[in-house]
């Protein structure tokens, strides 16, 4: 076993230019640090389940742990492990007796317990929104969040003393001086609970923070410059071209969940992600030249997938079991009689089979008295990209593909906030992708992505108004009627559409309520079901797998 761990570990730092890599062009070399990355966990801290009956899983944080400890012990003081965000979220966060501030603390103290050096926040880390966040955060001490871009005197979240988080950090690393900096996305305000938080700059909240945070690094003594950054892929590189010439080197992003096999060189920075819910662990080898700045030729990139053959620690295992004993176990609900395609075209019927459930929970179990038209479901709630082939189901596979604990609420719409609605599921989305950006049931809608699309008010970057209506949608029909403006419809939506998430403006001027009768307020519709449960009952009474229409 030792032979075997030594072989793995030698290619290991063989692939990160661990032997005769070339100088850089100062004259040699000054020093050199492997950055070690993941991004999007989302608390996915056992990794898969390998197996029913015994009960186990894959430890993949645990095999993180592992392999930072050994590549410690072959370079001392020169290897960091470092998160671009999404932690808070999964199904570490739903604890049987509820409390998501004491999970949400524990979660990333299984990260410091893990090795984990340096993190940046993600949108997910404020889904309980800010008072828990600091909760966390407070819990947290050797595992430091760097953030550049949030206001440190927000109400909640008040870090004018500087213990929640670091706007900048500067480590030495192997004998080169690194300078980090964080990036949460501005999507953050409309995708998840910001409540009360601000960013310094609010019209622009990524690219004045990060030139002073980068200002502030080359004033400390910096000479490797690294962003870690909650932008997505895409935002990464658009922002690597906005930052040509100011010094940085480096951006570790995540929100993307992108699996980037070759960084990306764009006007001189290399950009870099991970992939999600730690299938891969990024290897970064940055090397100093002899004036002690990034040598991108001596220096390299690659992704290790988490697996076997990496060695588990012991330790981090038993973190996680203990973990578990706050929460719910695994247990088999059903069966699935189709597979579920959770990638490609597939996750259309798969969220047309959770928007039929969600409309005839809806329908059979409204105190209003109301018959229901439709669900709308937003489609970046369907957390994972797996096939599930036929056999059982288990609750935990239910909550990993919905586990954000959105509870149903029943909204009424005319039909042009209807038609408003469709028209912003046809704009891009947080990460710039068109199309039909919902899940539907007792609907149907095309959209033509070369028309017009809605433009809106903006105020704090949350829509306050409709400047211009779009001209996108085609085809809207309920019921296979056409949308009419003069008639009122009962959709069954989730909370978090319910108050405007994703940018849905428009279901906010409906007339919302819980299901029990009550007036909508968010946070206050705990008598509704989580989508988790009306999918577990379906699958229970066996409706959920009856075929739907492809299209």
């Amino acid at each position: 076993m030792r032979l075997l761990l030594g072989l793995w570990l030698g290619l290991l730092l063989v692939g990160c230019g661990g032997a005769g890599v070339r100088a850089g062009g100062g004259g040699g070399e000054t020093g050199r640090c492997l950055l070690l990355t993941t991004n999007d966990s989302e608390a996915h801290f056992d990794g898969e389940r390998v197996s029913l009956e015994p009960l186990a899983y894959a430890g993949t944080i645990a095999r993180i742990a592992a392999t930072k400890k050994q590549l410690l012990a072959e370079r001392k003081g020169a290897v960091l492990l470092v998160s671009a965000g999404d932690v808070l979220q999964g199904r570490y966060m739903e604890r049987r007796d509820g409390d998501r501030a004491r999970a949400a603390r524990e979660a990333w103290q299984v990260y410091e317990a893990a090795g984990y050096d340096l993190g940046t926040l993600g949108n997910h880390e404020f889904d309980a929104g800010p008072k828990v966040l600091a909760h966390a955060l407070r819990g947290l001490t050797r595992y430091r969040m760097v953030v550049s871009n949030l206001a440190k005197d927000s109400p909640t979240l008040d870090n004018r003393d500087g213990k929640l988080w670091d706007e900048v950090v500067v480590r030495d690393c192997g004998g080169v001086k690194l300078g980090f900096f964080g990036l949460l996305t501005p999507s953050t305000r409309t995708i998840s609970q910001f409540g009360d938080t601000r960013f310094v700059d609010p019209d622009d909240p990524v690219l004045p923070a990060a030139k002073r945070a980068i200002a502030r690094l080359k004033a400390a003594g910096a000479t490797v410059i690294v962003g870690l950054t909650h932008l997505g892929f895409e935002a990464d590189v658009k922002l690597a071209e906005r930052l040509a010439g100011t010094g940085v080197d480096l951006l570790v992003g995540g929100h993307s969940h992108t699996l980037v096999k070759r960084w990306k060189a764009v006007s001189g920075i290399h950009v870099v992600q991970s992939g999600q819910r730690f299938s891969h662990l990024g290897h970064l080898e940055v090397v100093a030249d002899g004036r002690g700045h990034f040598d991108p030729d001596a220096s390299s990139w690659k992704v290790v997938p988490v697996g076997e053959p990496m060695p588990s620690d012991a330790p981090t295992e038993g973190s996680i079991a203990k973990l578990r004993e706050g929460y719910d176990n695994e247990a088999v609900v059903g069966k699935r009689s189709v597979p579920w395609m959770l990638r490609g075209w597939g996750r259309r019927i798969y969220g047309r089979r959770v928007a039929r459930a969600v409309w005839r929970y809806a329908a059979a179990n409204n105190r209003f008295g109301l018959p229901v038209d439709g669900a709308i479901l937003n489609s970046g709630g369907l957390r994972t990209s797996k096939v599930y082939p036929p056999g059982p189901v288990t609750n935990l596979e239910i909550r990993a593909i919905h586990p954000f604990g959105n509870r149903v609420v029943l909204v009424e719409l005319d039909g042009e906030q209807l038609r408003d609605v469709l028209e912003h599921a046809c704009t891009g989305g947080h990460r710039s992708a068109l199309g039909e950006r919902i899940e539907v049931w007792g609907l149907h809608f095309a959209c033509d992505g070369e028309r017009p699309g809605v433009r809106y008010e903006m105020k704090d970057g949350k829509s306050v108004a409709i400047a211009r209506r779009g001209q996108r949608v085609l085809g809207a029909t309920v019921a296979g009627e056409p949308v009419r403006p003069d008639r009122r419809y009962h959709i069954a939506i989730n909370d978090y559409l319910a108050r405007g998430g994703s940018g849905y403006w428009a279901f906010s001027l409906g007339s919302r309520g819980c299901l029990d009768g009550t007036a909508f307020e968010p946070g206050h519709c705990k008598s509704s079901p989580t989508l988790a449960t009306v999918v577990e009952g379906a699958v229970r009474d066996g409706s959920f797998d009856a075929p739907v229409p492809d299209r």
